[in-house]
Parts: C-alpha cells; structure tokens; sequence
C-alpha cells in the first residue's frame, strides 16, 4: 500500500534542478527555435505577464531551502564564515537533524522548498500548510530528491550510498511516513526558533525589495527584459517574449499557461535554480544581487572544443609568451602554414587571442587571462 501511494504522490508531484535548471514543459527538450542550444529556455512570457501569473514570491520556506542547502556545502557559496557561525549556534541536537535533512534541499529539493506561495508566505503559515497534510503525501514530497521515478526500492537503494542518518530518515519515511514527517516538522520548528527566525529578519526586506524592483522593471520594460535583470546569465530573446538562461541542459519551460513564480535568495549564488513541480507555477530562485557578465554555455563549449585540439594547443604555445605571425610560427617549428593560420583564427573566433597588424604583418597573442578563466568558467557553467 505505501509503495502504491507513493508512485502515484511522485508522479503528482516532481522537482528538477536544471542545470542547467539544479535544474520545460519537458525535461530534456531541445531548444530549436533559435533561443539557442545549451541553455536553459523561457518563453511565452507575454501571455504569462498578460493574465497575471507572472509573480513574485517572498517565502521564508523556500530561502531555508537554500540556506539548508549552504549548510551542505558553504564552499561554492562563498558563505564559509556564515555557516561556520550558525553551525555554533545550533544545539547538538539540532545539529544531529540538521545532517540528516540537508539531503532534501541539494540538487533536486523537496517539494515544501519550491512551492512558495506569492507574494509571500511566512515560515509558520507554510508549516500548518505541512502539518495539514497526509503524512504519506508529505513523504512522497520530502522523498522525490532522492528518487524521481517515484520507486521506493531506488530511494531505499541510493540512500544507503549517503551517510548513515540520511539512510535511516529515507527509510523511516517509506516505511512510517507519519513518526518521520512528524520529525521533519519538528526540524523545522527547531530551526526557525534555534536560528532562522533571526536569519530571516535580516534578510526578508532585502528579498521584498528585489522582489518590487522585478516588478516594477516587468511594468515598464517587459518581461524578458525583468527576467534578464535578476543575473547576466540571463538573456532576453530579440521577440521579447522569452529568455534563454546559460547553463549546460537544453530544455523549454513554457509558462503561457503555467505561470511562473521568480523568488530572490541571499544563499541561492552562484546557481540559478529552476524548479519544475507539475500542477504550479514554474519558479525561478535568483540571486539578490545582480552577478558579474558571464560567458554562454556555447561560449564556453567553443573555448573547450578549440583547447582540446593538440595542433591549436601547439600554436597556442607559441603565442603564449609573445605574438608571432602565422609564418613566423610556421618557419620555427616546422608548421604548415595553412594549418597555422586556420588555428591561430580559431583561437582568435573564440577569444582565446587576439590579433594585431604590425605593417603588413598580423601578430596573434594568447590572451592568458581567457585562457586562464575557462576552468572557472566551466564549474561556474556547471554549479549555476
């Protein structure tokens, strides 16, 4: 019996972390319309705006979502010292749950942390939302980051391969869903009470001010245009009725119809989080801040495919130190110099060099600074 309701709960119920959107109308359709291949697609944002569902969130649920999720690992975040401190303030006991939870908003978070409730909903109103519910509903919901298929046999089995207390909450929660979701519940009030509460304080006025200035840039400027202010991975499509976002997976969220929820978070850097849950809105978890200009993801495949060729490896030594014209590399080591050439345009098409004529002579020059920024492009491409 509880392994029949909980395939019909996952199939209800179903959270991605694209990435990227950590992670469509389905998950791992291709974008072919010219939005642009691996990213992350928008569209029909005109019609969302038009009937009123394009929506701000303010939620105190869905930020300790993503503070839990910095509490995992700070390192990425930036936020070591931050977590350092509220690990300090947490009683042995809170700790101890704290580890045995955090699983439930990584890459895939649970349900309760993606559903928020706009404009804004408090950390209490959303727990009696939670306690309100079926004990086995709520479990379905807490287990889908575990096992997406909604299989109870892949959840027991992937949780074995985690830390022993992340084991026991899986296998507490297929098998007596009403003793664990009543732990779960009592996590969550011990840590709004314990630290969050204060946490929230600080920062809610600054996510309900990035909330009104989304807003307020949807009124005058449109909606592609609100959506590509929130972080510079962002960019709107010339039609203005859809954005593409840069990350590694192609897929298409289309929220004409669906709408779609954008939440601010002061944890959520340096990803950009998709959540898709069938039956809500999409919601869209950016950063407060409005991050650095950064490189496509077709960008930064180029720059990869472009490196990984041992010919343009060779002619990107020779240019490393000093500029040199394609004859002049061809003559030192024993080249062809149509291959030179072809490399050194390659490198310099991707931005791996730049090229200056000296007289009737063009020099190319590896830019090291690109050069050396293509390995944290790549894992900021991967985590956003």
């Amino acid at each position: 019996m509880i392994f029949l309701q909980y395939r019909m709960i996952c199939q209800q119920y179903t959270t991605y972390h694209v990435f990227h959107t950590h992670r469509s109308g389905r998950l791992g359709q291709s974008v072919d319309d010219g939005i642009g291949a691996m990213s992350t697609a928008i569209t029909g944002l005109d019609r969302c705006m038009q009937s009123g569902s394009l929506l701000t969130a303010v939620s105190a649920m869905t930020e300790f979502g993503s503070a839990l999720h910095v509490l995992r690992d700070p390192g990425h975040h930036g936020l070591e010292e931050w977590a350092a401190k509220i690990r300090t303030t947490m009683s042995p006991l809170l700790a101890e749950w704290t580890r045995s939870w955090w699983w439930t908003a990584q890459a895939i978070r649970a349900t309760p942390f993606v559903t928020p409730t706009p404009p804004a909903d408090g950390f209490d109103d959303r727990l009696d939302q939670l306690r309100a519910m079926r004990p086995d509903d709520l479990a379905g919901r807490l287990l889908r980051p575990i096992a997406p298929s909604g299989d109870i046999r892949v959840a027991l089995r992937w949780s074995r391969s985690r830390e022993p207390a992340v084991a026991a909450r899986v296998e507490a929660l297929v098998t007596c869903p009403q003793e664990a979701t009543e732990g779960f519940l009592a996590f969550l009030r011990r840590s709004w009470h314990e630290w969050f509460e204060a946490e929230w304080t600080r920062i809610q006025p600054t996510l309900a001010a990035r909330a009104r200035r989304f807003a307020d840039t949807a009124s005058l400027q449109g909606p592609a245009s609100a959506l590509a202010s929130l972080d510079a991975s962002v960019e709107p499509a010339l039609s203005g009725v859809s954005v593409r976002i840069a990350k590694v997976q192609a897929t298409r969220h289309d929220v004409s119809q669906r709408g779609l929820t954008v939440a601010a978070s002061t944890f959520i850097r340096p990803h950009l989080y998709v959540a898709d849950v069938p039956g809500r809105p999409l919601l869209l978890i950016h950063p407060a801040d409005t991050g650095s200009p950064v490189p496509s993801a077709a960008l930064v495949r180029r720059r990869l495919e472009v490196l990984a060729h041992q010919g343009r490896l060779e002619v990107a030594r020779a240019i490393a130190t000093e500029p040199r014209t394609a004859g002049e590399i061809a003559m030192l080591w024993n080249m062809d110099p149509t291959q030179v050439n072809r490399h050194l345009r390659a490198l310099a098409a991707a931005g791996l060099a730049t090229a200056a004529r000296h007289g009737r002579f063009m020099r190319y020059r590896l830019d090291t600074g690109v050069v050396g920024a293509v390995g944290e492009d790549v894992l900021a491409l991967l985590l956003r």
